[in-house]
């Protein structure tokens, strides 16, 4: 009794909220905002007679009705509304009168299903709109609502689906955080909302605020427990609840979060709407004029906003600021560098199109073309190819709510501003990225210059480290001296863990990872694995099959690759020391082209001409000590800023290198081929960063840091890509007739780099 008087409550609630009378209103609880759009879909009486029309700036989740209509024999058409207003005077009254201008997109339309009931001339038809546009935070005018309401052919004169009834769906799940709908101003058919994006809790939970005429059309199929009031098992007979909530509430109610809602709620009263909406609105507005004004050194601009300007209507934007960064000389900046980078400072920020793929083409201005070319070129949603043919696949979005301060929107401009305007961006002094035009200089046609300064090294570089990783993102061991062979070092990344999904276990997913240490003995032909979270080692026979429990293929990039199969106990060891299910496979034949890169297939890997192992882009990655050296300087003198904790000090082994070199500051980047000994190596230019390299281990514990990768995005960045070692291809021998598989690298030889 208890609970179901507290749902009887939170129902009020949110009718309140809305200012709809319970005398006109229901309201059902269902599992978010998408579960009740759908809810929709599922329920109303779609016919070959009717159809779904929808503003182009709706999410996904409205789009989807569309399925429902199309499937039914019904008709689906998007359109673009336009408002403008009239002045005062020429209104006659005092007020401005706002009017519209309808543009209808090409009707779809499937073939009717055979099943469907003959047409009765009776047709009902959906119009969506959402309250506010979740890319551009523009709002619409709900006036348009009761206008549709009145008469739909006035404001849709011409259109062939004018006659029917028309009921009105108010996509509210945005614009509820700022400017509620007003129901009794407004009388909407279908009113959904999201308490996730009121409160920020719970997650799971959304309602449908539906008209008692518009229910009375619903017709539901389905019937669980909790929506009937008896039913027969082995004759079709069923008795429907009467209460229209309880019958379209399938199964338990979330009874736990429906309480909850009644904290937010007090929270959004005592601080009131309106006080909420001005507020976000000064936010916003500042925000947004700020990053209007950015300019570069040259005076270009630095930010394309998207959405109307608010001189351009009578009514503020909403909560968010939609944009775009560009270069000094014109190009554009990736969504996700701008990510990455924000996420280094703290900054948390949605990128993409936020999964309103009309309002993403029409503000980015990209053609159906445009967006095919983009699928056939690899893109999908929450992928990283930001970029494609030179356009923005999306845009980076602030979203601020009542808890939002100015001190965040003042952080949030000083990042801006400290990480895209050319005057502070890539010149920093020694180690500075500068492009030079070489023409066939390695990685984007990049090569980074060093500037020289008093008392660097003037002896030859030499080889100081040689690290091996044999399972895939475990840590690596320190040899004097080891063989090479076709895919680099000898058994360098020939296993990996995976997971039992199917995907390839790395620190970015299972940190504990680098806790696993793995060594090698060549002459045993042994594998030793330990873990502080195992209690004896594990010892693998390189050269024997008694681990083995068979073969399989493994599908990666399109690519068939035979790896062997370890059985339950190597596997159990494995599942302990990383704290879930994995099982360790090995590639049958070392060697094969098996890159684990997360780019599309025209990007997939760095190295296309070399036989690897279980590698991201190249055989080998290069780190110079000095380079570490200088980045260590640059992150003490953040420390004493202030800027930084202390005692933040980084090793080359945090990059994970196969060689560590001792030469000058950053002179690695204008190597184009070097020799080590007698081996050759071909530079396949700088490696980019992830935030791996910000995880460190203390005492067995994994640390997430925001070091080293904040402070090299401050100086080696470009184009997106924050650059720290050089990717190496290996050649071969120099000496003619000697077999590239029995040479060896040792600590102490000199090297031998060309620029050219």
């Amino acid at each position: 009794m208890s609970s179901s008087e507290i749902v009887r409550e939170a129902r009020q609630l949110v009718l309140d909220y809305c200012n709809a009378s319970p005398k006109d209103y229901k309201c059902i609880f269902t599992s978010g905002a998408t579960a009740a759009l759908k809810l929709i879909g599922e329920a109303f009486p779609w016919s070959s007679q009717g159809c779904f029309m929808y503003t182009t700036e709706n999410h996904n989740s409205v789009l989807g009705i569309r399925e429902y209509a199309l499937s039914q024999g019904s008709a689906a058409c998007a359109i673009d509304i336009e408002e403008s207003w009239n002045n005062a005077e020429a209104s006659g009254n005092g007020a401005s009168v706002s009017s519209y201008k309808v543009m209808q997109r090409p009707v779809q339309r499937r073939e009717r299903s055979t099943c469907c009931e003959k047409e009765n001339g009776n047709s009902f038809n959906l119009f969506a709109l959402p309250s506010e546009c979740n890319f551009s935070g523009v709002r619409f005018n709900l006036d348009l609502v009761k206008q549709l309401k009145g008469d739909f052919g006035s404001i849709f004169e011409g259109s062939t689906f004018s006659r029917g009834h028309w009921m009105l769906l108010v996509d509210a799940a945005k614009g509820c955080v700022t400017e509620p709908p007003d129901l009794s101003r407004h009388p909407a058919d279908f009113t959904v909302i999201s308490f996730y994006k009121l409160f920020g809790y719970p997650t799971g939970l959304g309602a449908l605020i539906v008209r008692n005429e518009a229910a009375k059309i619903l017709k539901k199929t389905y019937f669980s427990g909790g929506t009937v009031a008896a039913s027969i098992a082995d004759i079709d007979f069923v008795k429907r609840r009467e209460a229209f909530e309880e019958s379209f509430e399938d199964g338990t109610v979330s009874f736990l979060s429906i309480a909850s809602i009644k904290h937010g709620f007090k929270i959004l009263n005592t601080l009131t709407s309106r006080a909420i909406s001005r507020h976000i609105a000064s936010l916003s507005a500042y925000t947004r004029n700020t990053l209007r004004t950015l300019r570069h050194e040259n005076g270009a601009v630095v930010c394309t906003l998207y959405g109307i300007r608010i001189s351009e209507v009578p009514r503020q934007l909403g909560s968010v600021v939609t944009f775009n960064l560009t270069r000094s000389d014109g190009s554009w900046v990736g969504y996700r560098e701008v990510e990455k980078l924000a996420s280094l400072s703290g900054i948390q920020l949605r990128t993409g199109c936020f999964c309103n793929p009309g309002a993403c083409a029409k503000y980015l201005g990209l053609s159906h073309l445009d967006l095919l070319s983009n699928v056939e070129a690899g893109h999908v949603c929450w992928d990283d190819n930001d970029i494609v043919n030179g356009k923005p696949t999306g845009a980076i979005r602030v979203s601020f709510g009542y808890m939002s301060t100015y001190e965040d929107a003042k952080e949030f401009i000083d990042f801006i501003v400290k990480s895209f305007l050319s005057s502070s961006s890539y010149n920093s002094g020694n180690g500075s990225l500068s492009r030079k035009n070489y023409a066939s200089s390695p990685s984007d046609g990049y090569c980074f210059s060093y500037s020289g300064i008093e008392g660097h090294p003037t002896s030859g570089p030499l080889l100081k480290s040689i690290y091996v990783y044999p399972i895939k993102s475990c840590a690596g061991f320190n040899v004097e001296k080891w063989p090479l062979c076709d895919s680099g070092l000898l058994y360098d990344r020939e296993w990996i863990l995976r997971g039992v999904s199917g995907d390839i276990l790395t620190q970015k997913k299972v940190p504990e990872m680098r806790l696993i240490r793995n060594t090698i003995d060549l002459i045993m032909k042994i594998l030793v694995a330990e873990s502080p979270r195992c209690k004896v080692k594990l010892w693998l026979d390189l050269e024997s099959d008694t681990n083995y429990c068979g073969k399989e293929y493994l599908s990666l990039n399109n690519q068939r690759l035979e790896v062997h199969v370890y059985d339950d106990e190597v596997n159990q060891w494995f599942s302990c020391a990383i704290g879930r299910p994995c099982t360790l496979l090995r590639l049958a034949s070392p060697g094969y082209k098996s890159c684990l890169s997360n780019f599309t297939s025209q990007h997939m890997c760095r190295d296309v001409g070399a036989k690897l192992n279980f590698v991201n882009e190249a055989q080998f990655l290069l780190i110079n000590e000095e380079s570490v050296c200088d980045l260590n300087r640059r992150i003490k003198a953040n420390e004493q800023k202030g800027l930084l904790r202390a005692d933040i000090q980084v090793n080359p082994m945090r990059f994970r290198p196969n060689l560590v070199i001792s030469a000058g500051e950053y002179t690695e980047d204008e190597w184009r081929s070097l020799t080590i000994g007698n081996s050759k190596f071909t530079s396949l230019g700088g490696c980019n960063r992830c935030q791996m390299i910000n995880l460190d281990d203390e005492r067995d514990q994994i640390l997430k840091l925001k070091e080293p990768l904040s402070t090299l995005a401050t100086y080696r960045r470009i184009k997106g890509k924050i650059l720290f070692g050089i990717l190496l291809r290996y050649e071969g021998c120099v000496k003619e007739g000697q077999d590239g598989t029995h040479a060896w690298l040792q600590v102490g030889q000199e090297i031998n780099p060309r620029c050219e």
